[in-house]
């Protein structure tokens, strides 16, 4: 996972670097929003700290760009001349967190590792998408029902197929969602909001 960090500040950024690759983090730095859009990997999956106030595009213009495209990248953002009404902008457009700068190593660690947990819901729901649409239009029904409880008998029925047809349904759909039991594809549909 990487952090990158957004900023126009080009000490800010070397100390931010310095001080998070001393904290293990592997680190991209930007010294715009519009480098950060142009040259940003976001298929990598992690979070980005960003300076709310920046020559060109700034923090909340950034975001909601991020968020025009569907990117899901979760944000810190970092600012010495936050308003209340940015701050409550930024939390209410998806942003994980708003510190003030200078911000402690501490805050920055805890921000950090709060954005990395988002970041890590969001790579396995990513995963639960593709995952789901590997499936056949019959996995898909199979799990329907696999989620419910319902057993190979009572799934063939409601079909209307054979119960080793079921089965074999039933064995791809654990193989392609990654899952063991029938509980573990409830939670996955869950996750996707594919219940009922």
């Amino acid at each position: 996972m990487v952090v990158r960090i957004v900023d126009d500040d080009e000490e800010l950024l070397t100390s931010f670097r310095f001080l998070l690759e001393g904290e293990g983090w592997f680190v991209r730095i930007y010294n715009s929003a519009e480098s950060f859009l142009e040259k940003d990997n976001f298929n990598v999956p992690g979070c980005a700290i960003v300076d709310i106030r920046m020559n060109g595009m700034n923090g909340l213009e950034l975001q909601d760009t991020l968020n025009a495209r569907g990117i899901k990248l979760p944000l810190i953002f970092l600012s010495g001349h936050g308003t209340i009404e940015d701050v409550v902008d930024t939390l209410q457009s998806g942003a994980v967190t708003f510190l003030s700068k200078p911000a402690s190593l501490e805050k920055l660690r805890e921000a950090i590792s709060k954005a990395m947990d988002c970041a890590s819901e969001i790579n396995e729901q990513k995963s639960d998408i593709r995952n789901w649409h590997s499936l056949t239009g019959k996995e898909k029904e199979v799990a329907r029902l696999v989620s419910q409880g319902l057993l190979n008998k009572q799934i063939a029925g409601e079909l209307g197929i054979a119960e080793r047809t079921v089965q074999t349904h039933r064995t791809m759909v654990y193989r392609k969602l990654d899952a063991k039991n029938n509980i573990e594809v409830y939670k996955i549909l869950n996750r996707l909001n594919l219940i009922n």
